[in-house]
């Protein structure tokens, strides 16, 4: 009997039904916890640093949205049954290391300084991101804290803490139901962020984001080979030291900066909410310029008021709320900053780790 022939119109069909299901149905199957399932920390090592970057055929790394393949492919998702003391580094680029290399951060700079003097192991997690705001380093810490650190070092700086400043977050952006469950969950007064449409959680609209979760996995191989996880070139555009005689600051017109300004109720409901975990703020250390019109400004993101006006706020405030906290705006000399007033070299990094080491031994306990 001759084979029926190929209806190519049924066939043709029965392909764009299965494909509009798959699209209309995978917002319902995405809560399946399948980004949690990861090469790193199982066939592979887990990165030293949440993954970052533009160049992932140079440094096998890449920028994504998905906040679990982001905290599965790190190694803190690896110290689940460890026994270890752990803490937790927060904060921007700095934290995360721009123009350095794993070992030339303050997590492993941090981390070797207590495995050289302690008698018990300490693990120094890096969970900086490279966006300035502190909404976005509390829904990073939200989503490690069952990781159960004993220390969290949480670096901030005034441009992170203003008023609004996570909407310029593109992790938080995309993730829009995350950062409101977090701004619930820590009563806090940040306006709430418009939720995705069940049109945008559609396959076809999330495809970009599948891609990455696999690119992700597909780095594994070549990062953990080289541990190469940022593209550093030989040269660079060197951080702003000479200024225009101008003194503004964001839409602050009148000079004056108030607690009403700072979003200081992130750090304080998140130490209320975590009572068992110690906490210490750091205001990061930030390029104080010798240059023309340096009496204006600091940098090329503060000028003087500004800035002065903010450390007093946090020196005041913190001591009210009874929060540990260490001023090392100026610790690190403006040489050694590279390509922006908060990045510096490995220089800079070995100051400051020696006067962190030294504050957390005496400020923090049962480190013994």
């Amino acid at each position: 009997m001759p084979a029926k022939p190929v209806n190519f119109y049924r066939v043709v069909s029965k392909v764009c039904i299965i494909l509009l299901i798959i699209n209309f149905t995978f917002p319902l199957i995405s809560f399946i916890p399948l980004d949690k399932l990861s090469l790193y920390n199982t066939v592979f090592p887990g990165r030293q640093r949440l993954p970052f970057g533009e160049t992932p055929e140079l440094a096998y790394n890449l920028t994504l949205n998905d906040m679990d393949a982001m905290i599965a492919s790190h190694e803190v998702a690896g110290s689940e049954n460890q026994s270890e003391f752990s803490i937790f580094l927060v904060g921007d680029s700095s934290v995360w290391g721009t123009l350095l290399t794993n070992e030339e951060t303050i997590s492993s700079k941090l981390e070797v300084a207590f495995n050289s003097e302690k008698d018990i192991s300490v693990n120094v997690y890096n969970l900086g991101y490279p966006t300035i705001s502190v909404l976005k380093d509390l829904v990073i810490l939200d989503k490690v804290m069952g990781y159960e650190p004993d220390v969290v070092i949480w670096f901030v700086t005034l441009n992170a803490l203003t008023q609004d400043a996570y909407l310029d977050t593109p992790l938080l952006l995309n993730n829009p139901e995350m950062t409101n469950s977090v701004i619930q969950k820590y009563q806090l007064d940040d306006p709430l962020l418009a939720p995705r449409t069940y049109w945008e959680k559609t396959f076809i609209n999330q495809r970009r984001n599948i891609y990455d979760r696999i690119h992700l996995q597909l780095l594994a191989n070549m990062w953990a080979s080289t541990g190469i996880d940022q593209y550093i070139p030989d040269e660079y555009t060197p951080a702003t030291r000479d200024f225009e005689r101008d003194d503004s600051f964001l839409d602050f017109d009148d000079h004056v900066l108030s607690e009403s300004d700072l979003d200081l109720d992130v750090i304080h409901n998140f130490i209320q909410q975590n009572p068992d975990t110690q906490v210490l703020i750091v205001n990061e250390p930030v390029l104080v310029s010798q240059g023309e019109n340096s009496d204006i400004r600091y940098n090329y993101y503060y000028p003087r008021w500004a800035y002065d006006q903010y450390r007093e706020l946090l020196a005041v405030n913190f001591e009210q709320m009874g929060i540990k906290y260490i001023d090392f705006w100026d610790v690190i000399p403006q040489e050694l900053f590279t390509n922006s007033a908060i990045h510096y070299d490995a220089q800079g990094v070995e100051i400051l780790v020696e006067k962190l080491y030294l504050e957390i031994t005496k400020d923090v306990a049962n480190i013994e």
